[in-house]
C-alpha cells in the first residue's frame, strides 16, 4: 500500500512539474472567433443536450431541458469596448438586469472582460478528460461571490465545466467529457 502511495504521489508530482502556465490575457486574444461544443449535461432526472457556439462577437447556448421538451436559447453579443447585451433571451427569464453571464456563457464575460482590459497574470492549464481547461477566478469575470469558477477548453475558449473553489473538484453545470465535441463552427445556417 505504501509503494503504491508512492507511486501515486510520484505521478502526481510529475504532472503538476509538467502543467502548462498560460498568460491570461494573451490567451484570449488570439482565440479563434468561431466553435461549436455539443455535449450533455446531467441533471437529477434526466439528460440535457447543450450546444455552446462562438460566432465573433455573439456567444450563445441551447440547451437545458430534456429531450420531450423545448430546448431554450439565451444569445450575448460583446462589442469591442466589451459591453455585452441580449440579442435573445428564454422564454421566462428576464435578461435586462445587471448580472453577468456565468456558466456555459461565461466565455462572452470572459471576451468582455479581455476587452476592457481587465484579464492579467497566469492559469496553470488542467485535463478535463481528454481536454485541457483553464479554470478562472469568477470574481475576475466580474461574479459576485461566487462558489463555483468557470472552466474553458484551452483550444477553443468555451466554457464547459465548472470547479468548486471549496472541494476543488469539477461541479455544477458542466458537460459530461464523455460525449463533449469541440469543433470549429462552419455552420453558419444554425448561428444566432
Amino acid at each position: 500500500m505504501v509503494t503504491g502511495l508512492a507511486f501515486a504521489l510520484t505521478i502526481a508530482l510529475a504532472s503538476s512539474a509538467h502543467a502548462e502556465e498560460v498568460d491570461v490575457a494573451a490567451w484570449v486574444n488570439n482565440l479563434p472567433t468561431q466553435f461549436l461544443v455539443q455535449g450533455s449535461k446531467v441533471e437529477p432526472t434526466y439528460v440535457a443536450a447543450v450546444e455552446i457556439r462562438r460566432d465573433g462577437d455573439v456567444v450563445s447556448i441551447l440547451g437545458g431541458a430534456p429531450a420531450w421538451m423545448e430546448r431554450s436559447r439565451e444569445t450575448i453579443a460583446v462589442d469591442s469596448q466589451g459591453d455585452m447585451r441580449h440579442l435573445v433571451c428564454p422564454p421566462g427569464m428576464s435578461c435586462d438586469g445587471a448580472a453577468r453571464p456565468a456558466g456555459f456563457l461565461s466565455t462572452a464575460a470572459l471576451l468582455s472582460a479581455a476587452r476592457r482590459g481587465t484579464l492579467s497574470g497566469v492559469a496553470r492549464a488542467e485535463a478535463y478528460g481528454a481536454r485541457r481547461v483553464l479554470c478562472l477566478p469568477a470574481e475576475t469575470l466580474g461574479v459576485d461571490k461566487p462558489i463555483l469558477d468557470p472552466c474553458f477548453d484551452l483550444a477553443s475558449g468555451a466554457a464547459i465545466a465548472q470547479k468548486n473553489r471549496f472541494s476543488g473538484k469539477f461541479d455544477g453545470p458542466s458537460l459530461d467529457p464523455v460525449t463533449l465535441r469541440v469543433l470549429p463552427d462552419t455552420n453558419k445556417e444554425n448561428a444566432p
